[in-house]
C-alpha cells in the first residue's frame, strides 16, 4: 500500500472519527435535554451568532463559486472541474433527500436565520464535506513531497467542521442533521474519488458529439425525474442541473476548440485573469440573482448561463486579451530594436 492510499484512509478515519463524537455529544446533549437550551442560548448571544454566521457563509454558494473559478483560470481545469461535478452531484442529492424526509427546521430557526427548506441532511455540512475534502485529499494526493503540504489537510477539516457546526450555533439544523450531512458527504466524496477516474476514462474513449449529447442529457433528465417525483418539493434542483449542464458542455468545448491552459501562465498573468474572470463571474452572477423568478426553469437557466461563461466564454476572453497584450510586446521590442539600431547607425 502506497503513503498516498495510508494517508488518505488516515483522513477518512479522521473525519468519521470526529463526526462520531459530534454525534456523541449530541446525543449526551439530547438525553439531558440541554440540545434546544444549548442551541437557543448560542443564538441569542449576539458576538457569537454573528461570528458563526460569517463562518457559515464559507459553505454558501457564491463562495464555492470563487473557489471553483480560481482553480479553473489559474491552477487546473480539470481539477477545478472535478471539484465542481463532486459539489453539484452532492447538491442534488442533498435536496432530493430533504424532500424525501421533510424533516422541519428546529424551533431556534425562527428566533433569527428563519433559513428555508427542510433540514435533514444539513446541505452546508454536506456540501463542506465534500468541496474541502477534495481540496484535502487533491493536496494530499499531488503535494505529498512537499513540506508543508501536511498542514493544509488539517485546515480543510477544521473548515469543514466549523461551517457544520455553525449551522446548529445560528439555529438552523440539530445536530442529526448535521452529522447526516456530514456522513452523507463523506460517503458521497469517497465514491467520487474511486468512480470518478473509471467514468472519465469511459467517457474519454467517445467522439465529442457524444460527449455532448451525454453532458446535456444526464443533468436534463435529472431535472425532469426531480420535477416529476417532487412537483412540490423545496429543492433547487434547477441550481444543480442547470449548472451540472453548463459546465460539462462547455469544458468539453473549451477543451477541443479553445485549448485554455493555466499550466502556461506566468504569475503576473495569472493575477490579471483571475482578476477578470472573477470580476465577470461575480457581476454576472449578481446580475442574474437580481432577477425576481423564482421557479426551477429558470433557476436552471441562471447556473447553466454562469457555468457556461466560466468554462467557456471566459477561456476565450483570456486567450483574446493575451494575444493582443502578447502582439503589444512584440511590437514595442521591435520598435526598442529598431530604435536602437538606428541610434548605432547614426553614431
Amino acid at each position: 500500500m502506497s503513503e498516498e492510499e495510508i494517508l488518505s484512509k488516515k483522513t477518512y478515519i479522521l473525519i468519521l472519527e470526529i463526526t462520531l463524537g459530534i454525534a456523541i455529544v449530541g446525543l449526551m446533549l439530547m438525553v439531558a435535554g440541554l440540545n434546544e437550551w444549548f442551541g437557543d442560548t448560542l443564538v441569542n448571544n449576539d458576538v457569537v451568532y454573528y461570528l458563526f454566521t460569517a463562518i457559515s457563509y464559507l459553505g454558501d454558494t457564491l463562495v464555492y463559486i470563487i473557489i471553483g473559478v480560481t482553480l479553473y483560470l489559474i491552477y487546473d481545469k480539470r481539477f477545478a472541474k472535478n471539484l465542481f461535478l463532486a459539489l453539484l452531484g452532492s447538491n442534488y442529492l442533498d435536496n432530493s433527500l430533504k424532500d424525501i424526509f421533510q424533516d422541519p427546521r428546529p424551533a431556534s430557526n425562527a428566533l433569527r436565520a428563519n433559513a428555508t427548506g427542510y433540514g435533514f441532511p444539513s446541505g452546508h455540512a454536506q456540501g463542506s464535506t465534500v468541496t474541502y475534502g477534495y481540496l484535502a485529499f487533491h493536496t494530499q494526493k499531488n503535494y505529498a513531497q512537499e513540506k508543508w503540504y501536511k498542514y493544509i489537510p488539517w485546515i480543510f477539516l477544521v473548515v469543514i467542521y466549523l461551517v457544520a457546526i455553525s449551522r446548529q450555533i445560528i439555529g438552523v439544523h440539530d445536530v442529526e442533521d448535521i452529522v447526516g450531512g456530514l456522513l452523507i458527504g463523506i460517503s458521497f466524496l469517497l465514491l467520487f474519488i474511486n468512480l470518478e477516474p473509471l467514468i472519465t476514462e469511459k467517457i474519454n474513449t467517445f467522439d465529442l458529439p457524444i460527449k455532448l449529447i451525454i453532458a446535456v442529457a444526464i443533468p436534463v433528465i435529472l431535472f425532469i425525474v426531480a420535477l416529476l417525483i417532487y412537483p412540490t418539493g423545496l429543492g433547487d434542483y434547477g441550481r444543480a442541473c442547470g449548472a451540472l449542464t453548463g459546465l460539462s458542455v462547455g469544458y468539453l468545448i473549451e477543451n477541443e476548440k479553445i485549448h485554455y491552459n493555466p499550466h502556461d501562465l506566468d504569475n503576473k498573468q495569472r493575477i490579471i485573469n483571475l482578476a477578470i474572470g472573477l470580476a465577470i463571474t461575480i457581476v454576472l452572477y449578481l446580475l442574474l440573482s437580481l432577477i425576481p423568478l423564482d421557479v426551477q426553469i429558470w433557476k436552471f437557466f441562471e447556473y447553466l448561463i454562469v457555468a457556461l461563461v466560466v468554462t467557456l466564454l471566459i477561456p476565450w476572453l483570456l486567450l483574446l486579451i493575451q494575444e493582443k497584450l502578447s502582439g503589444r510586446e512584440k511590437v514595442a521590442k521591435v520598435a526598442k530594436v529598431a530604435k536602437v539600431e538606428k541610434v548605432e547607425s547614426t553614431e
